[in-house]
């Protein structure tokens, strides 16, 4: 009955990666540490300062372009609490920085093999 299952094919040893994948993961592993101490500086200065001025615009140019379009998705009509406003500010912007480092990761690059 298990038989089928004791019996596996061999397996082929893993292709080896390249100059050009472990500069891709450096770059995403660079960016994705780019954009959490960006968050943290930016929400440290939200929390602690008097008058944090235009800081939040650091986050939106450190996760650039795709929290621009996050944030026009986020204007919503009517009034919302400030602390709901932060909030979605700051996960729209983060997550769109997680997004990005995403795409630019090697495993979500890579091409499938296509066969002749």
């Amino acid at each position: 009955m298990f038989s089928s299952f004791s019996a596996r094919a061999p397996r082929s040893p893993r292709p080896a990666r390249g100059t050009a994948y472990r500069v891709r993961l450096a770059i995403a592993v660079g960016y994705a540490a780019a954009v959490t101490v960006a968050t943290g500086i930016v929400l440290a200065a939200d929390l602690f300062a008097d008058d944090p001025g235009f800081i939040g615009v650091w986050l939106i140019l450190v996760t650039a372009p795709l929290s621009m379009v996050a944030l026009a998705l986020l204007e919503l009509p009517g009034e919302m609490p400030q602390a709901v406003t932060n909030v979605l500010f700051y996960v729209a912007t983060t997550g769109a920085g997680v997004i990005q480092a995403w795409l630019i990761w090697p495993g979500s690059l890579r091409r499938r093999k296509t066969s002749p």
